[in-house]
């Protein structure tokens, strides 16, 4: 039985060689293919995001384009009727009533801006017609009274701080200025008196005490004096009555006529 050979089921290695079987290369290659599919995938779909917000980016652009475009064009349209109906105002301009035709500039004044205001003003001074080169000064003095004359009616205002600001600024910018003056002492003109306060009262004397007697000129001090009188009969507290002393005494410094 030395010879005997063993008989029996062999048992063979299942890799031999060890060589990957058909399967295991067929995964290996369904792996990788997977992957490179979803990395192309991944980097088409950032490039087509990136492509799609681009076009949203410009169709806001655009949006934003066109909007701006269309209040343009609004103002345009708007601007060009202010314009006509200033135009159709000028016929009136030429009115020898003085109170019509300084209502037509302020109307003028107001459908304007500044600059256009001060553009259409200042050509028709340039005017060779005698009457439009008088609109046009008018015009212009219209546009610069305007900051003196916000500061004059911010002297009666309900609150302490804005009459205290507005008579500062009046005393530290204009207290040389004829046209302030004028503008204060319209406010005791009789039909404007009785809306002013007693602040109000005390804050315009105080303003034209402190101004220039050189600024004045003497039909303002005639205006000043019936002020004192007019104000000395509705009766006086003692701080108007201060306030009103100071002022005669200011009147009394302006240089007399030549």
């Amino acid at each position: 039985m030395g010879n005997d050979e063993i008989v029996g089921d062999a048992t063979p290695s299942d890799n031999p060689g060890g060589k990957k079987s058909l399967i295991d290369k067929i995964t290996l290659w369904v792996g990788a293919v997977s992957a490179i599919v979803t990395i192309s995938l991944t980097i088409w779909n950032a490039h087509t995001k990136s492509q799609i917000d681009q076009r949203e980016a410009d169709l806001k652009e655009l949006e934003i384009a066109l909007r701006a475009r269309t209040i343009n064009i609004e103002e345009s349209k708007e601007r060009v009727d202010r314009y006509k109906w200033v135009l159709s105002l000028f016929p009136e301009l030429n009115e020898t009533d003085k109170k019509k035709s300084n209502f037509t500039i302020s109307l003028i004044r107001l459908a304007l801006t500044r600059d256009e205001a001060e553009q259409l003003f200042s050509s028709l001074q340039t005017s060779p017609d005698k009457a439009l080169q008088s609109v046009g000064q008018n015009g212009i003095t219209a546009i610069q009274i305007e900051p003196i004359a916000l500061l004059v009616s911010q002297m009666n205002a309900s609150t302490a701080d804005a009459r205290k600001s507005a008579v500062a600024a009046l005393e530290r910018d204009y207290k040389s200025s004829s046209q302030a003056i004028t503008l204060v002492l319209r406010t005791y003109e009789q039909d404007k008196i009785e809306s002013l306060s007693p602040s109000g009262i005390i804050n315009g004397l105080y303003f034209l005490s402190a101004s220039d007697p050189n600024a004045w000129d003497q039909k303002q001090v005639e205006a000043g004096g019936q002020i004192i009188t007019a104000l000395e009969k509705r009766g006086a507290g003692a701080q108007t009555k201060a306030s009103l002393n100071a002022f005669r005494a200011l009147l009394q410094k302006v240089p007399a006529a030549p």
